[in-house]
């Protein structure tokens, strides 16, 4: 492992539910954290008793859905001036922050799920929310749905694979970063179900 990723592990190893809590709220904001190594490696602690799955599930969920609703708050109060201005600190290129705009502005809400699975997109489906002034109750509902569902996969991942939780960690950060193209291809699916959907609506 890298020097970041060891002291990160190390962060967990040691501090356990409050680490990955504080961790995972971070990466959420946009702090460049590998969320998905966090959780995998905490899926790997409770395969050797360490940590409860459970509560480890649990922690997860919570440590993201609190990162994306303060994302989300912050793009509500503070706008896009305010992301292009933090972008250089969070990672963020104008491209990255143009491209996200554009997808969000053409789908909407039905980003928030599937954006959880794809590292630097999560961050730009909670801004734009709350930059689009998305009614809070909804966000708040794909947002958990999300979270739980991103917890769940990779921490028992992490826990089903044991010893080997780093590689498969690697892996999946390495080819979802640049799943740019799936995201493309859900999204377009998901308007045509809607769009399939409401016009069956308007016959009935």
């Amino acid at each position: 492992m890298h020097g970041l990723e060891q002291y990160l592990t190390d962060i967990i190893y040691n501090y356990r539910y409050a680490g990955l809590l504080l961790l995972l709220t971070c990466g959420m904001v946009g702090v460049p954290v590998p969320d998905e190594f966090l959780m995998t490696f905490s899926g790997f602690q409770t395969s050797l008793g360490r940590m409860d799955f459970g509560m480890t599930f649990f922690v997860a969920t919570l440590g993201s859905f609190l990162g994306m609703n303060l994302s989300y708050w912050v793009g509500r109060k503070l706008g896009i001036p305010f992301l292009h201005k933090v972008a250089p600190y969070l990672h963020l290129n104008e491209k990255k922050i143009a491209r996200a705009e554009h997808w969000f502005q053409r789908y909407g809400d039905r980003l928030i799920v599937i954006g959880y699975f794809f590292p630097g997109f999560r961050h730009f489906t909670a801004y734009f929310s709350g930059m689009s002034e998305l009614h809070y109750g909804r966000y708040a509902a794909l947002a958990g749905m999300g979270a739980s569902i991103w917890a769940l996969t990779f921490i028992s991942l992490g826990r089903i694979l044991g010893e080997h939780w780093h590689k498969i960690a690697f892996i999946a950060h390495h080819y979802l970063a640049r799943g740019g193209v799936v995201v493309a291809i859900m999204v377009f699916l998901i308007y045509l179900y809607s769009v399939k959907r409401g016009r069956a609506i308007q016959q009935d």
